[in-house]
């Protein structure tokens, strides 16, 4: 028989462990997990005894006590062979109780090492395979390691993979295990890989998630210009962006397919509409720096300066470090520009920036200018300006391609002179002294 220690504990006689066992095991199937714990403990003692240590396990598992279950992990995972059941309970309580509770910000190492110890167990069903593969793609990809990505997506293949779509908090479909296996070894292979492949394969994905069909479609205009084919990234951003909301990473993209075919006020629109797409300053950092350079390399200097001193407040605000060649290129333009100040502070800079990705974006994205929304506007143009009459209300800009824009002088930038050369938007207008249609210079900016 049985008798309760002085602690509570139960001490089993020899005669009695069979007896002991059976009723573990019976509580255990029948759910009653409490009952069961502390005959299986009493039963583990016997270091001996695999099945009472897989179903102790068992039971801390579920009860979700992995203080006690862990360092039980670590003893049997030295042991040299284990039964299939123990096996499989050391692995389910190592993904739950540890490869589990590790989030995007754990060390990448960290997280690999404890994947690497599961993995050791080789689990033999796909779904602990997956379960101990996936944080350390999700882990990796946060980080962007893209090499260990490319490297943990050869560890599932994704025929084992299930094809049935997840579900969200809110009982929707989401993704399926298979597009997640594709999505992040298409991305791992745009930054690492055979990128040729990375096409192929995000077409084939495309074609067999089509309520992912998207995303793929964005990866395989990222692997195509990564590859250096800016007219086919541009033809397949252009659907991407063509019709409802675009996320930002998208927009900036587009940018840079468009910028390398010398589209370079398309560009600037694009990755315009994407610094209006995220309030999350910290997040578009290198969006800043682009919008900068390219300002330059359009000789909107004013324009470039401020982007440029943007990036560099944000990076300094968190710590991170300012390249040099944004360091280099505010030198030379503040040197350029020696007669006009910049902006003082973050908040001024961030305003006077904003406001330039609203005009530059187009009217749709411009909330104080609704009268714009279903008229053409004309974008970054060019034109000398002529004042004209000092008691004259309204000036002409004049262009190169020698057309003539309508000015009210209360438009212009404050201290310009005449002839100066400035940047400005035109809007449809008409002109009733000669009963013909025209165009009125708005935006009025200095380059």
């Amino acid at each position: 028989m049985t008798e309760p220690t002085n602690d509570g504990s139960i001490v089993a006689e020899p005669s009695n462990r069979f007896e002991m066992s059976k009723r573990a095991t019976e509580h255990r199937k029948n759910g009653e997990l409490e009952k069961a714990l502390p005959l299986y403990r009493e039963l583990s003692k016997d270091e001996t005894d695999s099945y009472s240590a897989a179903g102790l396990l068992h039971c801390l598992r579920k009860l979700h006590l992995f203080d006690e279950a862990l360092p039980l992990c670590r003893r049997a995972s030295q042991k040299h062979m284990l039964p299939d059941w123990y096996r499989k309970e050391v692995i389910w309580t190592l993904i739950q109780g540890k490869l589990n509770t590790m989030d995007n910000t754990a060390p990448i190492q960290e997280v690999v090492s404890v994947a690497k110890s599961i993995l050791a167990l080789e689990p033999r069903d796909y779904s602990a395979r997956w379960r101990t593969v996936r944080p350390v793609l999700k882990t990796a990809g946060a980080h962007k390691k893209w090499d260990i990505v490319f490297e943990w997506t050869e560890k599932v293949t994704p025929d084992e993979l299930s094809a049935e779509p997840m579900k969200d908090d809110r009982g929707r479909d989401g993704w399926c295990e298979q597009a997640l296996w594709y999505n992040y070894r298409i991305r791992s292979m745009i930054e690492v890989g055979d990128k040729e492949q990375a096409v192929k394969l995000a077409i084939e994905a495309a074609k067999i998630f089509p309520r992912q069909a998207k995303f793929f479609k964005r990866l395989e205009a990222l692997a195509q210009l990564r590859l250096g084919r800016f007219a086919e990234a541009e033809l397949l951003y252009g659907k991407l962006t063509s019709g409802g909301r675009t996320d930002w990473w998208v927009l900036k993209e587009y940018g840079q397919a468009l910028r390398e075919l010398g589209k370079f006020q398309d560009a600037l629109a694009a990755m315009s509409k994407a610094a209006l797409s995220n309030g999350k300053v910290e997040a578009l950092v290198s969006l800043f720096s682009d919008i900068g350079f390219l300002c330059r390399q359009t000789d909107l200097k004013q324009d470039a300066r401020n982007h440029l001193l943007l990036s560099k407040h944000v990076r300094e605000k968190h710590g991170w470090t300012v390249s040099q060649a944004i360091s280099v290129g505010l030198t030379e333009l503040n040197q350029e520009l020696s007669g006009l100040p910049g902006p003082e502070d973050f908040d001024r800079v961030l305003a006077v920036c904003q406001r330039f990705w609203r005009r530059t974006a187009g009217a749709q994205y411009d909330s104080r200018e609704p009268s714009l929304k279903s008229r053409a506007v004309k974008r970054m143009l060019k034109g000398k300006l002529k004042l004209g009459p000092p008691e004259r209300p309204y000036c002409f800009l004049h262009s190169d391609a020698r057309a003539s824009y309508f000015c009210l002088k209360s438009d212009l930038p404050n201290g310009v002179t005449d002839g100066v050369t400035l940047q400005f938007d035109a809007m449809p207008s008409f002109d009733k002294k000669k009963n013909q249609e025209s165009w009125k210079a708005i935006n009025v900016r200095t380059m």
